[in-house]
């Protein structure tokens, strides 16, 4: 991967991880949507530290 595509990869991540957080703030998901938004935040912050450990 190079420094472009890498640059790109981080911020596709933190924007994920961004609206992920704005969607739960909003209080106005169901409980399971919550939850499932929940598990995908773990795993994009999860691929996100690992690819900065990898930098």
């Amino acid at each position: 991967m190079n420094e472009e595509t890498g640059t790109d990869t981080e911020r596709h991540l933190r924007e994920a991880l961004r609206h992920l957080g704005e969607a739960q703030d909003d209080d106005d998901l169901r409980k399971t949507h919550s939850v499932a938004l929940e598990e995908v935040s773990n795993t994009v912050s999860s691929v996100l530290r690992e690819y900065e450990g990898n930098k």
